[in-house]
C-alpha cells in the first residue's frame, strides 16, 4: 500500500516506549479523532522533533499514512509542558487528564469535543493558574455530560421540587433529591450545601470556554470535588488508578 503524507494537529495524550529506540504516540485531534503513530528512533534524537512529540504539546504533525501512521515531521503549535512539570499537582493532574481521555475518545466527534475540553483545562492550569481541585471537578463533571450523563440539577428528581434546605445528589442518575424524598428513594446520595449546588450547575450548564472560568472555597472545592470524580468514575465504569491515585497521594503526603 502506496504511503500518503497528512498533515494533522494533535494533542500528546499518551507515550508507550518499544524496543531500543521507537515510541508510540496518542494523539487526540479534530480530523481523525484518536490515533496511534510509530515514532521511529525517536527516544535517539534530540531538539524540535523530540520537543513536539512530548506529552502535553500540541503540535502540528506530518505523517504518512499507511497500514499505520508513523511520523515524519512536527512542530509544536502550542506548548504546555514547560508549566504543567513545574508543578507537581498540575502534572499530576493532567496525566489523570490524558488517561480519561484517552479511555473516553472512542468515536470521532466525541474525541473532537474532549480534545478542546483537555485543551481547555491544560490552558486553565498553564497559562490562568486557575484552581486546580476546582478545574479537576469541572473537567470530571462537563466530560460526564460530553459522555451522555449531563445531571438534572433544576429541581427534585422525584417529586419536582424547587425549594429544599438540605439537598442530596444521586450518583446513579445525577439528580437532585430533596430532603422529603430521599427517604423513599434508594440509591447512593451526596449531600450538597448551596455553594456546591451554585458550582455543579455553573459547571453543568455555562458556556463551552467558560466551564473553568470559576473560584470556592477550599471546603466547597473538596466537597464538589468528591461528587464530580464519583460521578464520572461511575458512569464511565473505570477507576483510573495509576494516575488518580497519585494525583490523591500528593495530599496524603502533605
Amino acid at each position: 500500500m502506496a504511503q500518503q503524507h497528512v498533515a494533522v494537529k494533535g494533542l500528546v495524550i499518551r507515550q508507550t516506549d518499544f524496543g531500543d529506540h521507537d515510541r508510540y504516540i496518542t494523539l487526540l485531534t479534530e480530523e481523525l479523532g484518536k490515533i496511534e503513530v510509530l515514532c521511529r528512533g525517536i527516544r535517539r534524537k534530540r531538539g524540535r522533533l523530540v520537543t513536539a512529540t512530548s506529552l502535553f504539546q500540541y503540535s502540528e504533525f506530518t505523517l504518512f499514512a499507511g497500514r499505520q501512521y508513523q511520523l515524519n515531521d512536527a512542530v509544536i503549535d502550542t506548548a504546555f509542558w514547560s508549566g504543567i512539570t513545574g508543578n507537581i499537582e498540575y502534572y499530576a493532574l493532567c496525566c489523570y487528564f490524558a488517561d480519561l481521555a484517552n479511555i473516553a475518545a472512542v468515536e470521532e466527534q466525541t474525541a473532537k469535543q474532549i480534545l478542546r475540553l483537555v485543551l481547555r483545562a491544560l490552558y486553565a492550569l498553564d497559562r490562568q493558574h486557575r484552581q486546580p481541585q476546582a478545574v479537576k471537578a469541572a473537567f470530571e463533571l462537563r466530560l460526564a455530560c460530553l459522555l451522555g450523563f449531563q445531571p438534572e440539577l433544576n429541581g427534585c428528581g422525584a417529586c419536582g421540587e424547587t425549594e429544599c434546605g438540605n439537598w442530596s445528589f444521586l450518583l446513579e442518575n445525577g439528580a437532585l433529591i430533596c430532603d422529603s424524598c430521599r427517604k423513599r428513594v434508594g440509591g447512593t446520595y451526596f449531600s450538597v450545601s448551596q455553594s456546591v449546588l451554585h458550582a455543579l450547575r455553573y459547571i453543568a450548564y455555562c458556556p463551552d470556554k467558560k466551564e473553568f472560568s470559576f473560584a470556592v472555597s477550599e471546603q466547597t472545592a473538596k466537597q464538589l470535588g468528591k461528587i464530580c470524580e464519583k460521578y464520572l468514575l461511575y458512569h464511565m465504569d473505570v477507576q483510573c488508578q495509576e494516575t488518580l491515585g497519585f494525583y490523591h497521594s500528593l495530599f496524603d503526603m502533605t
